[in-house]
């Protein structure tokens, strides 16, 4: 078989399920910090570490920006994933017991098509006869299924449940995966590195697979109505577009200004809360934040937040 050609395969055997060198979590976690990935640790249950006693009250730490942020450990689940090999030797020793985990998504450059038993795999097997299971670097989880490992395609992709086909779920943008050498706390077996797919060597999601999971957007209607005045409106149309245009790193903080700014319209009389809320929610969404992060109601999140700023000036 041709040796693998990117670096998570060089760490790959071809013929067995065991990687050279690493033993320990820690010495798997530097393998995943080289490759790229953002590493953190799970309970010895597989959920996430409970959130400290602060980072646990409502309100507290809203933002995407301010949970990664966060210098705890392991608050907010897979936010505090990281490649600071200091950050992570420090979770493995305050969690011996924890599993180790790698958050997917753009912030990995990972998609992981995650297969479970024993309804996946039959629908695994109908992909593979399908021609669209491409060969890669894949996990043998403790339960018998699969993690295929795939590139980032750029982009937006959606962890989503069944997401694949039935009971083969996509883990990207907003999710992780169990990673070995982690015990599976059910069955006691390890999650394991094989080298198992005979087709020939790719590290890209197939085409047609990669439509399935990443539609192209449908076409998007005007995100500011004009049932207002041509000066609210331009208002409004100002502050969607210096959020439409925010840098990845400052998108919430942005979203954070462009509600306060609804919030005076909406103190003034110009708008309604509840059409102010829509149009940041839409622009929200457009710029890839869940509702979890802005909000899903006008009184939450990132837009509750500075509405509320801008209706108390």
């Amino acid at each position: 078989m041709t040796q693998p050609d990117i670096t998570v395969r060089a760490v790959v055997t071809t013929d067995g399920p065991h990687l050279p060198d690493p033993t320990t979590r820690q010495d798997y976690a530097r393998i995943y910090v080289d490759n790229g990935w953002k590493v953190f640790v799970l309970s010895p249950s597989k959920v996430p570490v409970a959130n400290c006693e602060e980072c646990a009250q409502p309100g507290y730490h809203d933002t995407v920006e301010e949970k990664e942020a966060c210098t705890c450990l392991t608050c907010h689940a897979l936010y505090a994933a990281t490649d600071d090999l200091d950050r992570i030797d420090a979770m493995l020793a305050r969690h011996p017991d924890g599993l180790l985990a790698i958050r997917t998504g753009a912030v990995s450059n990972l998609v992981v098509i995650d297969v479970d038993p024993p309804e996946g795999l039959a629908t695994l097997a109908n992909m593979k006869r399908a021609g669209v299971i491409r060969e890669t670097a894949a996990v043998r989880t403790g339960s018998g299924g699969w993690h295929l490992f795939y590139q980032h395609p750029g982009g937006k992709v959606l962890s989503g449940a069944g997401k694949a086909g039935p009971k083969v779920d996509v883990k990207a943008d907003g999710g992780y995966v169990v990673a070995p050498p982690s015990i599976h706390p059910r069955t006691g077996q390890p999650y394991t590195w094989y080298w198992d797919f005979p087709t020939a060597p790719r590290d890209v999601l197939h085409p047609r697979l990669r439509a399935h999971i990443q539609p192209p957007e449908p076409e998007r209607r005007p995100i500011v109505p004009r049932d207002y005045s041509t000066i609210t409106q331009n208002r409004l149309r100002g502050i969607v577009r210096t959020l439409l245009n925010a840098d990845n790193g400052h998108r919430n903080d942005t979203l954070h200004w462009a509600a306060a700014q609804a919030g005076e319209l909406v103190a003034s009389g110009e708008i309604t809360e509840q059409a102010a809320y829509e149009v940041l929610a839409e622009a929200a969404e457009r710029i890839g934040l869940p509702p979890s992060e802005y909000g899903s109601a006008p009184h939450r999140g990132t837009i509750g937040s500075g509405m509320r700023k801008g209706m108390r000036k």
